[in-house]
């Protein structure tokens, strides 16, 4: 692996708080509570761990970016790349978001890992030619995750830790 994709709500940050105003377009609204988003536990070790090893981090988001990069500001997070909703005209579970962080890293897709709460996540990394992991601990509908048949599935955060430790 050379570079790690990540979903970001319901993956790296636990938004259903504010969920119902992003679904009503109130962005300011949005922008105001960002404060009350929380980081999944373990994230942070999760994404030092994989920048110490020398590996890409990067998110793919339906999300706009004016939202993700306030997102990863407040949490203080840096990564390589950002593909959000309106930077490819196709989105997931079209596999144009994925092609379009490997196309500027420079990363073959076949190198790339792709995790997610939806299936949406999980069919685009595929026909990306990308390992597919099912994050679990985030998904609102753990059934229909795993019936897009993850090449892995992790229930915790811990448990998805343990197998970036063992594979990269």
């Amino acid at each position: 692996m050379r570079c790690l994709i990540l979903d970001l709500d319901q993956t790296l940050i636990e938004s259903q708080c504010i969920e119902h105003l992003r679904k009503s377009r109130q962005w300011s609204l949005v922008y105001q509570k960002i404060s009350t988003i929380l980081a999944y536990e373990g994230i942070d070790e999760v994404l030092s761990m994989v920048k110490n090893k020398g590996i890409k981090i990067s998110i793919v988001t339906s999300s706009p970016s004016s939202y993700a990069f306030r997102v990863v500001r407040h949490f203080g997070w840096e990564f390589d790349a950002m593909v959000c909703y309106h930077d490819t005209t196709l989105h997931k579970p079209h596999p144009a978001p994925f092609i379009e962080v490997a196309s500027r890293l420079k990363i073959s897709e076949g190198d790339c890992w792709a995790v997610g709460d939806h299936p949406n996540d999980i069919i685009a990394a595929k026909k990306a030619g990308m390992y597919s992991v099912g994050a679990l601990w985030g998904s609102l509908d753990k059934e229909s995750l795993k019936r897009e048949k993850p090449d892995i599935i992790c229930e915790t955060i811990s448990s998805f830790y343990k197998v970036l430790h063992t594979n990269v």
